[in-house]
């Protein structure tokens, strides 16, 4: 992964080069990347991309750094009190739509504090069986539950985080007792679902395909409406027998409250020209990361009808406690 990034920070660097950076950027103090996650990820490799571009581009310094833990609310602290000039900028997902309702008291205001910038990607899940589990499809999983509550266990990592969420979307709308079994990260979780220790678990396309290539795990569907690309023959969860379960992967970024309109206008167009760069688009599709570009206006709608939806979902939770 870090070659990788590497590699592309050196093809991006290079084909800005030849126009030498703006000179009408406010300020010269370097733009910081806040990202909600450990290094190594998805929500790491992402700005570390954009940061390459935009330091060329917009000609300071952008750097990024990973401030784990609390479901993503300590970097959102972060950012949230940051002067609201855009060089503070924060990369996350799912939790800019869930922590409000998870952590009523987060220590600032997700809405008021926070501004969108723009959406940068979406990336389809999987829902997988362990290799014993007779089901071969959700409508399966659904009728094995149903006859006899909690014996279907289903494992998930944070409680808000994307895998979470799918994990209640089957049990609600399925109408279903599933048993979930916490974990510390997906990770941790698939070596027992292998040896069948538990039965179902939601997660990223690369990090649960090549368990399915290899044997080690069963691939029931995508949970969205329409196939993955770099698995075209695992079905979709409307095709699985449950549309209801429609849930993507995203990331986004977001700027300190009261950050003045043109500079938030500015960093949207610089991301939106990064993500038009064809090595970029390579990069992403290579691991299976679809760009899903939205302005700062589209994407507050977006959060607002996500925060909506998990809200509603959150209420009806089999699981409770706090984001980690």
């Amino acid at each position: 992964m870090m070659l990788r990034i590497i590699l592309l920070a050196c093809l991006v660097c290079a084909a800005q080069a030849a126009a030498g950076p703006n000179q009408d950027w406010p300020g010269t103090k370097p733009i910081r990347f806040e990202a909600g996650s450990a290094a190594g990820g998805i929500i790491d490799f992402v700005p570390r991309v954009l940061s390459n571009y935009l330091s060329a581009s917009i000609g300071v310094p952008v750097v990024v750094e990973d401030r784990p833990g609390a479901g993503g609310n300590i970097a959102a602290g972060v950012v949230a009190k940051a002067e609201p000039d855009g060089h503070t900028l924060l990369v996350t997902g799912s939790n800019q739509a869930v922590n409000p309702t998870l952590l009523p008291n987060p220590g600032f205001d997700y809405e008021r504090n926070l501004v969108p910038v723009s959406m940068v990607l979406s990336a389809k899940m999987l829902l997988v069986a362990s290799p014993a589990f007779p089901a071969k499809s959700i409508t399966e999983v659904i009728e094995i539950a149903k006859q006899k509550p909690r014996s279907v266990s289903i494992a998930i990592s944070v409680i808000g985080s994307p895998n979470h969420l799918a994990a209640e979307m089957l049990a609600q709308f399925g109408d279903i007792d599933l048993t979930i079994v916490p974990y510390d990260g997906i990770a941790q979780a698939i070596p027992d679902l292998i040896a069948n220790r538990v039965d179902l678990m939601v997660g990223g396309m690369l990090t649960l395909l090549p368990q399915v290539r290899s044997g080690a795990l069963k691939a029931l569907a995508v949970t969205s409406s329409q196939r993955s690309p770099i698995a075209p023959e695992i079905p979709t969860s409307v095709e699985a027998g449950l549309p209801q379960m429609q849930l993507e992967g995203w990331i986004c970024v977001m700027a300190t409250g009261g950050t003045p309109a043109p500079i938030v206008a500015r960093l949207d167009e610089e991301i939106a020209k990064a993500l038009a760069l064809p090595e970029v688009r390579d990069a992403f599709a290579k691991q299976g990361i679809e760009i899903f570009h939205l302005n700062p206006d589209e994407l507050g709608q977006f959060l607002r009808s996500e925060a909506a939806r998990f809200s509603s979902l959150l209420k009806h939770s089999q699981v409770k406690g706090e984001a980690q």
